[in-house]
């Protein structure tokens, strides 16, 4: 935008004034008002980029007009230049203190005003660029944060079907040996006997009830929920806990909880559970590089301090860089291996929740801190 491209609105009680204005801006794009209503009105339904306002006028001078404008979201940030006679450094600062950017003053200077005017248009060009630049940025971080959200489902369905199968492991290993069992005795003609037959077919069911419901806890787990209510925290904990136990197990991973009390916290118990899982994946994920024979713990440790609930998740993995901590909640960086977008998330989700989420190097390994 080009200052003689600009709209300006002129706004003064005295006519000939206006005239005055228009005369010297004769080149640019001048709308007269004779008012503060009619300039309020005009602002309304013309894109104005500037605006020349007196500040004596009856029914309502330009302080008022001013503060109206200032107090719209839509024109708060238009420059207004005062129009004053006054000079006395108390009331140029008064203009200041109101909203103005600038004033010129009575009678009216052709070099200063046309000085003046074009500044504050250049400035207010490159305002309008820089919000559209900021506009920009934020739509292509919000696409970005969409191919992440996408990358990590695809990244949590991953992890999902992992935790079934380990879920599974015990319970489909059992029903193949039952029937082995039953495929021997038939091929070696031998007597299947009704009590074994019941027994065997119980424990079927029990396997199957125990399948089903490790689906339907996933279910409920995954499941979209974004109403916040006040939550026990252990509640969720176990919840996540409940998703990754089985994995714990086949790696040969001990857990251990520390519960100071049991403390309580508000927002999305689901979104809380889904953070929590993702420093438990993330723990899981360092510890797999220790030798076999390496312990491999994770502490979760549970308290309250000063209304707040603060969980905290220790790992024996070692450590991390210290250029792996500055980048730790960055997209696709983690403490060891795995796909780097689940720290990144589970800070959006805690921020999001009002809470925060840290990291830091233990004696052991490395630990994060959830405070909510």
């Amino acid at each position: 935008m080009s200052a003689h491209e600009a709209t300006i609105l002129a706004v003064d009680d005295t006519e000939v004034n206006v005239d005055i204005l228009m005369g010297i801006l004769k080149n640019y794009d001048v709308i007269p008002a004779l008012s503060g209503k009619e300039a309020l009105e005009i602002v309304k339904n013309e894109k104005i980029d500037l605006i020349l306002l007196d500040i004596m006028m009856p029914e309502m001078d330009g302080y008022e007009v001013c503060r109206r404008l200032k107090s719209e979201e839509a024109t708060r940030s238009i420059p207004i230049i005062f129009i004053t006679a006054k000079t006395t450094e108390s009331d140029i600062k008064e203009g200041f203190e109101r909203g103005a950017v600038d004033y010129v003053t009575k009678p009216f200077n052709p070099i200063e005003l046309i000085s003046r005017v074009d500044t504050h248009l250049e400035l207010r060009s490159y305002q309008l660029r820089l919000e559209e630049r900021i506009t920009q940025e934020i739509q292509k971080s919000r696409l970005k944060d969409q191919v992440l959200y996408q990358q990590s489902k695809q990244a949590a369905i991953g992890e999902l079907l992992m935790h079934i199968a380990h879920q599974w492991k015990q319970p489909l290993s059992e029903l193949s040996s039952i029937n082995l069992n039953h495929l021997s005795q038939i091929v070696l003609q031998e007597e299947l006997s009704k009590e074994g037959l019941r027994e065997d077919f119980k424990k079927t069911e029990q396997i199957l009830k125990f399948m089903s419901d490790t689906v339907e806890t996933f279910q409920e787990f995954y499941k979209p929920n974004t109403q916040n209510s006040f939550f026990d925290v252990m509640d969720a904990i176990h919840q996540a806990i409940g998703i990754i136990d089985a994995t714990y197990h086949y790696h040969k991973i001990t857990l251990t909880i520390e519960n100071e009390g049991n403390p309580k916290a508000y927002g999305n118990p689901n979104q809380y559970a889904q953070a929590i899982l993702n420093l438990l994946t993330n723990a899981k994920d360092a510890l797999l590089h220790l030798p076999a024979q390496a312990p491999r713990r994770v502490v979760v440790h549970v308290a309250s301090r000063e209304g707040k609930s603060i969980v905290s998740v220790s790992d024996s993995g070692g450590g991390m860089s210290e250029e792996t901590l500055e980048k730790l909640f960055t997209p696709f960086v983690s403490s060891r291996q795995g796909a780097g977008i689940g720290l990144y998330m589970s800070r959006g989700i805690i921020e999001r929740l009002g809470g925060s989420l840290g990291a830091q190097n233990s004696a052991e390994g490395a630990q994060f801190v959830v405070t909510l």
